[in-house]
């Protein structure tokens, strides 16, 4: 690889003595569009500043460069829109290591009027040298890929419903208020707007038609991603593990491999309270003394799940598939609700699916040995 020239950032460029051999240097970057600006640490300091324009490769050269003087090198970034590139390409070299950490678990300081790309990598730098971070999952290249057919179905799901928004608002703009209403469903609309289109004048039916076939290509759009995602989850690397969530009542086959897909690795939740409160389903709390106050549930960690673990909360106090959710929820729900009575169901149902995820592991884990 050729030799890239770094640039000192903010005025500052290299300090002090060179790391010696086997000792850690810790390298924060900073991460912008056009910019990326670097903190290094070593001999529990900031030892050297820089940027360089936005690319993996300048990454590459600066932590080779300490790799190759012996030294035991931790990167560390904040997780943005860039991806996983930086955290793969280290984590693959040896006599390095990454931490990804999330943006809004990093502290910031009251007061602080002035911020600057290389005050905050050096913030960076300084807390995951003395250990106060903690790092985010990352997934494999192939985990983040399968992933993404999850979200983009999310996507398109969003435009089709955003598309059946637009139409019903088009007709109440033109005054047909006598259409279905929504609760009906989108079938009772559709079918009612094929009767009435022929008596719209030119224009209104041909903006119609327009906004039809755009819901018309996303519901195609959703049929497929969904078709992929059903074939995914009978891959060996996911059947047993739909398999086993697939039998809990209230879950489906397709919500089982999504689950899986979002969560990655189970194991990663030491205890099931780890998993509900990373789901966000735990309540808000604020005590005093001998006073304790409880409130609504926090709804940090992915809203995506949460909502998903509430629709199948739903299908199965629906369904009377699961006894003991049952009688959770009726019990609840006489005294705080149903809205709070079918949280807590969730939060049950989340626990269940975890050790069901975890029996499977340990069942193949077994049968490997």
């Amino acid at each position: 690889m050729t030799k890239l020239q770094l640039k000192p950032a903010d005025g500052q460029g290299p300090q002090g003595p060179p790391p010696a051999a086997g000792e850690v240097v810790t390298i924060a970057i900073d991460l912008a569009r056009s910019k990326w600006v670097y903190v290094c640490r070593w001999h529990e300091a900031e030892q050297r500043r820089l940027s360089t324009p936005g690319a993996l490769s300048h990454v590459q050269a600066l932590v080779q460069d300490y790799v190759a003087q012996g030294c035991a090198v931790q990167v560390v970034y904040e997780a943005c829109g860039f991806g996983y590139e930086i955290a793969w390409w280290v984590a693959a070299q040896p006599g390095a290591r990454v931490l990804v950490v999330a943006p809004s678990t990093v502290e910031k300081a009251p007061g602080v009027g002035v911020k600057t790309d290389g005050l905050d990598a050096g913030g960076l730098a300084l807390k995951a040298e003395r250990g106060m971070l903690k790092g985010i999952y990352v997934p494999s290249r192939e985990q983040h890929q399968h992933r993404q057919l999850s979200r983009t179905y999310e996507q398109v799901v969003r435009n089709r419903r955003r598309e059946q928004t637009r139409l019903r608002l088009l007709l109440q703009d033109h005054g047909y208020t006598q259409a279905p209403e929504r609760l009906a469903g989108w079938g009772a609309l559709a079918a009612w707007v094929a009767q009435q289109q022929a008596q719209w004048p030119g224009a209104l039916q041909q903006c119609v038609a327009e906004l039809l076939a755009q819901r018309a290509a996303a519901e195609a759009g959703a049929q497929r991603v969904q078709r992929a995602l059903r074939q995914l989850g009978k891959r060996p690397a996911y059947a047993a593990v739909v398999n086993a969530l697939a039998a809990q009542p209230g879950v489906g086959a397709f919500t089982a491999i999504r689950v899986v897909l979002e969560l990655g690795d189970i194991e990663r939740f030491r205890s099931g309270a780890a998993l509900v409160n990373y789901l966000g389903l735990t309540p808000g709390e604020h005590s005093s003394g001998t006073v304790v106050r409880r409130g609504p549930v926090r709804k940090c960690g992915p809203g995506r799940l949460r909502a998903w673990l509430v629709q199948c909360a739903w299908a199965a106090v629906r369904t009377g598939g699961d006894p003991a959710l049952s009688a959770t929820f009726t019990r609840l729900a006489a005294r705080a609700g149903r809205k709070r009575a079918i949280v807590a169901v969730a939060r049950r149902l989340a626990l269940r699916l975890r050790a069901r995820w975890r029996a499977e592991a340990q069942r193949a884990a077994t049968a490997t040995t």
